[in-house]
């Protein structure tokens, strides 16, 4: 019976933590969600610094922290599988985003699949450090 003891509690507690993840959770959204911030240039050289933040809802909000002309916050909601997040509701931009997730020693690395709102690509296609 004591042999048995070790297997029956290892399942049990894999059971606990995989209920636990209703929809698609795996070590990507645990460390996703949190603010990252990046310095951006944009098309006419322009500089600004910017905050990222994804929120528990599966939105996130792209925060100006500078003043820059011809630039406004953005939100938008988004599902997530694995490394792959899928903008599904963007007032700014019409149509899905698709963007592969990298995270590795304190910076996201979001990186276009699949895109047709190019301001959406340029605000979001940066390696981001954790605020």
């Amino acid at each position: 019976m004591k042999r048995l003891l070790l297997p029956i509690l290892s399942i049990f507690l894999l059971a606990i933590v995989s209920d636990s993840c209703k929809t698609n959770c795996d070590v990507y959204d645990l460390d996703l969600y949190h603010s990252w911030t990046v310095l951006q240039t944009d098309s006419e050289g322009l500089q600004y610094n910017v905050e990222l933040r994804f929120n528990n809802d599966n939105s996130y909000d792209w925060i100006l922290l500078d003043e820059v002309e011809g630039h406004s916050n953005s939100h938008a909601e988004f599902n997530i599988n694995e490394t792959l997040m899928t903008i599904t509701s963007d007032v700014d931009c019409a149509g899905l985003g698709e963007y592969y997730l990298t995270i590795e020693a304190g910076k996201l690395a979001i990186i276009s699949k699949t895109e047709s709102c190019a301001p959406r690509a340029s605000a979001l296609e940066w390696v981001w450090e954790r605020k």
